[in-house]
């Protein structure tokens, strides 16, 4: 799953620099945006498949189903099961990736 070790190593820029440029850039911390991207996902993931819930902790890197269904009801207001089995949007709260400027 993305974190910010990964990208950082994949950057070749330190953490802490990587942070600091991201939010210079983005007005928005580099962990906020990847929670939110995980988030994302996985709330597509839901109206699209029926992958268990505790797949999508484990496959995104959530410490457990718990930690994934606070996470996310935080995020969205209702938890991942309420969410898959209603009819409500939530795409106003989708982040979608940060496309690359020059």
């Amino acid at each position: 799953p993305l974190s910010l070790e990964k990208v950082s190593e994949r950057s070749g820029y330190s953490k802490w620099h990587l942070q600091r440029m991201f939010k210079k850039e983005t007005g928005h911390s580099l962990g906020q945006y990847i929670r939110s991207r995980k988030l994302t996902e996985i709330a597509q993931k839901l109206k699209e498949s029926n992958e268990p819930i505790l797949y999508l902790a484990e496959r995104y890197g959530f410490e457990s189903q718990q930690t994934l269904t606070r996470t996310f009801k935080n995020y969205f207001d209702v938890p991942p099961h309420k969410y898959r089995i209603t009819s409500m949007p939530g795409e106003s709260r989708y982040l979608y990736p940060l496309k690359h400027c020059s």
